[in-house]
């Protein structure tokens, strides 16, 4: 796809990109400068893409490739084989994440015995630091965002984290009287 990255730098893919990380704070607020994202309780990984090769690392480098290898499959199959993005690996208890059902999949090292676990899970995509040859770090997230939901196809189990960009306040409302893991 065509990307219309203007102000990206041409670049190759990346072995690794910092993840970028949330601003803890005490303040409810709503500010046009602000993105407001629900916090999912899972597993921070880094999907990169580079033809054929599909790694998901955590924020610790680890990869993670043989306990998520349906994710690994999806992101094989997507449109674009040259990515890295930014996600949160979750699995359900309802329909809330829940990161005690997802730990039972944390700790497995084998893909079939992975997919014979019985918790499914998805990966939810909220940044694009890399893409189609560019290096996409210098643009603004909103712009990041908009280029990843572009690029990639989100189907299960990929899917797009949706954010807000305005009413910090009344989503914090919701994310309490829901029981989210926070905003």
């Amino acid at each position: 796809p065509n990307l219309d990255a203007e102000g990206a730098k041409a670049s190759e893919p990346p072995d690794w990109c910092p993840p970028m990380l949330a601003t803890l704070t005490d303040e409810r607020f709503s500010d046009p400068g602000w993105l407001y994202e629900r916090k999912l309780d899972g597993e921070r990984v880094l999907a990169f893409r580079a033809g054929g090769r599909v790694r998901l690392l955590t924020r610790n480098r680890k990869c993670v490739n043989d306990t998520y290898p349906e994710l690994v499959e999806a992101l094989a199959r997507q449109p674009l084989d040259d990515f890295a993005a930014d996600g949160e690996v979750v699995a359900f208890e309802g329909r809330r994440t829940s990161f005690s059902r997802l730990q039972g999949r944390m700790q497995i090292r084998d893909p079939d015995t992975a997919r014979a676990s019985g918790i499914k899970v998805y990966l939810y995509l909220f940044d694009l630091m890399h893409a189609g040859g560019w290096d996409l770090t210098a643009l603004p997230l909103r712009r990041r965002k908009a280029l990843l939901k572009r690029a990639l196809t989100f189907r299960n189990p990929v899917r797009l984290a949706a954010h807000r960009n305005e009413a910090g306040e009344a989503f914090f409302r919701e994310a309490c009287e829901k029981g989210w893991e926070g905003i």
